[in-house]
């Protein structure tokens, strides 16, 4: 079984990746290779929460921003994960520096494509590919307990393993999304 990784957090926000601040585009960040920065990655939100700390993942698009404590858990996965320093700025400049940007260092594909259930849209030339219902190919994750799906890269999928140290050390702000789950009722 493997799950979609995610966040939720008390109120509707995100915390977003500056490429103006980072110079650098924030698709390097899907890349799935390890980074070179010799400063912390500079993320920007509304306001900086007093519960913030409260929290071991935070909501970004595409650019998981984790706990201390998470990277205490997970600093043994170094096949799969890079943690990087964070910078979290609000609009009234408030700074958070406790908090890390980790880098999932695996692409692969492995979604299975007979199961699934996905709709192609069209935006112009640009195609997008929507996901109704998930299924992970069995054993594609090749022994990583985490890893970007090459065929949507801002899925991040974790296996049960994964999933049960997240619960184990009781860790806040992360929701997991079982593989086949679909909040569709309209799928044929």
């Amino acid at each position: 079984m493997y799950f979609r990784f995610s966040a939720f957090y008390k109120r509707e926000a995100a915390f977003v990746f500056s490429e103006e601040k980072n110079q650098m585009d924030v698709f390097a960040l899907r890349a799935g290779q390890k980074l070179v920065v010799n400063k912390p990655l500079e993320f920007e939100v509304d306001k900086i929460d007093k519960y913030t700390e409260s929290y071991d993942l935070l909501p970004t698009y595409d650019a998981p921003l984790v706990s201390a404590r998470f990277k205490g858990i997970f600093d043994d996965l170094t096949d799969d994960l890079q943690f990087i320093k964070a910078r979290i700025t609000d609009e009234k400049n408030n700074i958070n520096d406790s908090f890390y940007y980790i880098n999932i260092v695996n692409v692969l594909p492995i979604m299975d494509k007979t199961k699934s259930v996905i709709k192609i849209e069209k935006y112009g030339k640009a195609e997008i590919m929507s996901i109704k219902k998930l299924y992970v190919i069995e054993g594609s994750l090749k022994g990583h307990s985490v890893v970007r799906m090459e065929e949507h890269k801002s899925y991040i999928i974790v296996t049960e393993e994964f999933k049960r140290r997240c619960e184990d050390a009781g860790l806040k702000g992360l929701h997991f999304i079982e593989e086949g789950y679909s909040i569709y009722t309209d799928l044929d």
